[in-house]
């Protein structure tokens, strides 16, 4: 949001006040549109074969797994745990596990990357499904208060999905 100057108002019993006004509906200051993000036509799903060992939690570990965010062993762990070593403990924490914020969708669906829950945060476009969150929305994109993940990060993480979300 921009805010006009500070400008000085009279010396006095007031002293010098400043006084900031919103200035609303500026160009660019718009809120961005949901954008309901899917791969492009080109984009080969199958190829190459993704390891969720090799390659899908390497991406957890270094953009998920902090104990503020995912990664704690105990405790609140914002409703998805994607921390530590445990490959099966992981796996077992998303795939077929019903999203607190949408019930009617996994965070993983084995085969399905466009309903799985955790994919939809990771793209930033759960928000095209707030009608049906609790609350009546499905909360801020991840990881929360910064940059998407690389398109290639993410795109690993989908491949995975649609072939199958295994724990290899």
């Amino acid at each position: 949001m921009r805010f006009a100057s500070s400008v000085p108002v009279a010396v006095g019993t007031l002293a010098m006040i400043a006084l900031v006004v919103p200035l609303g509906g500026c160009p660019g200051d718009e809120p961005s549109a949901c954008t309901d993000y899917s791969p492009p036509a080109s984009f080969d799903a199958q190829n190459p074969a993704v390891s969720f060992s090799n390659d899908v939690m390497p991406i957890f570990a270094q953009s998920c797994a902090f104990s503020s965010c995912h990664g704690s062993a105990s405790g609140s762990s914002n409703g998805v745990f994607l921390g530590g070593t445990d490959a099966s403990r992981v796996h077992q924490a998303i795939v077929d596990v019903r999203s607190t914020r949408l019930a009617e969708m996994s965070l993983v669906k084995p085969g399905d990357p466009r309903e799985s829950f955790l994919l939809r945060k990771m793209d930033g476009s759960q928000c095209a499904l707030d009608d049906r969150c609790t609350g009546g929305t499905c909360g801020q994109s991840m990881p929360q208060n910064d940059d998407p993940l690389p398109l290639e990060a993410r795109d690993a993480v989908r491949r995975w999905i649609a072939q199958g979300a295994k724990n290899d």
